[in-house]
């Protein structure tokens, strides 16, 4: 079964809102461009809406089953803010936000700000590396990262940092993780980004993710995870190949100012399947474009 609608609209406006919010509290001190783009591109890529909607579904089903006197500890593995800033927002959780980079902490920091004083939850934030997590075992109630494990360096990096999250996720606690998916394993190199993000202003190529196939999902992340419990996968696939290539041709800052065609564009060219399945065209090679196509797979379990 097929599912075509990841509530677009839901995390569009609630990002926009919040850009708005960090506008009004905060002025301009994330700098113009960054406080014009949290309003015109609240959420960075039509790509990301699926993962939202299934990150989001899995974390309200464990609350609803969640003691009531206690409140969840979360942990977010260098996932895009804007979606933590959502689950603080909509729920009385206890929120730890990471990131390898200071950038990423800083500027959601000051937007926080503007967010927390009708929030429901609280949001905390720490500059950590998933390989090295500097929290003790068993700690949190659900962890969670999208779209990080490809980004990590190292021959195991991904291994690494899924031994970290389970280490410091408690007994019958909740992991949800998404990643890029083809239909061919590839270690893709980026030109000017060290790290994943950090622009370096030359004309290098660095590392920059791993896109998995099936058989390496199932190698480098399945069986690390083989003892989870309940696991659900899914898979995004990008329906209509189009629209990565024309959307990534325009240029990052085109791209930002018709960021209110994201929701759009997702309706239109995302679908979500249970299971894994690489049944749809992908187009990437080993360095890295905007124009790239492929899809992600999310999988969500529960620590024994």
């Amino acid at each position: 079964m097929k599912i075509f609608s990841h509530r677009e609209f839901t995390y569009y406006f609630f990002g926009l809102r919040a850009g708005l919010a960090n506008l009004r509290v905060n002025g301009l001190q994330l700098g113009l461009k960054k406080t014009a783009g949290k309003i015109t591109q609240p959420i960075n890529s039509y790509t990301r809406f699926p993962e939202y909607y299934w990150f989001d579904q899995a974390i309200q089903a464990y609350l609803a089953e969640f003691p009531s006197k206690h409140k969840p500890a979360i942990l977010d593995i260098g996932s895009p803010k804007v979606f933590g800033l959502y689950v603080a927002q909509k729920n009385p959780v206890d929120l730890t936000l990471t990131d390898i980079s200071e950038i990423n902490i800083d500027e959601y920091q000051v937007m926080w700000k503007a967010l927390q004083g009708r929030a429901k939850g609280q949001a905390r934030f720490s500059l950590e590396d998933a390989r090295e997590l500097h929290f003790p075992a068993e700690q949190f109630d659900i962890v969670y990262s999208m779209s990080v494990l490809e980004h990590i360096e190292g021959e195991s990096g991904d291994a690494r940092a899924i031994s970290e999250l389970l280490r410091v996720l408690k007994p019958g606690g909740l992991l949800i993780l998404s990643v890029p998916f083809g239909n061919k394993y590839m270690e893709q190199k980026r030109v000017g980004f060290a790290g994943a993000a950090r622009k370096t202003g030359d004309e290098k190529t660095y590392f920059f993710q791993r896109i998995y196939d099936g058989p390496m999902f199932q190698s480098r992340l399945m069986e690390p995870l083989a003892k989870l419990q309940a696991v659900r996968v899914t898979t995004v696939q990008r329906t209509r190949a189009g629209i990565s290539r024309t959307f990534g041709a325009m240029g990052e800052n085109v791209r930002g100012v018709l960021g209110a065609l994201n929701p759009i564009l997702s309706t239109i060219g995302n679908r979500s399947r249970q299971g894994i399945d690489g049944s749809f065209a992908t187009e990437y090679s080993e360095l890295h474009t905007a124009r790239d196509v492929y899809g992600d797979l999310i999988l969500a379990g529960i620590k024994p």
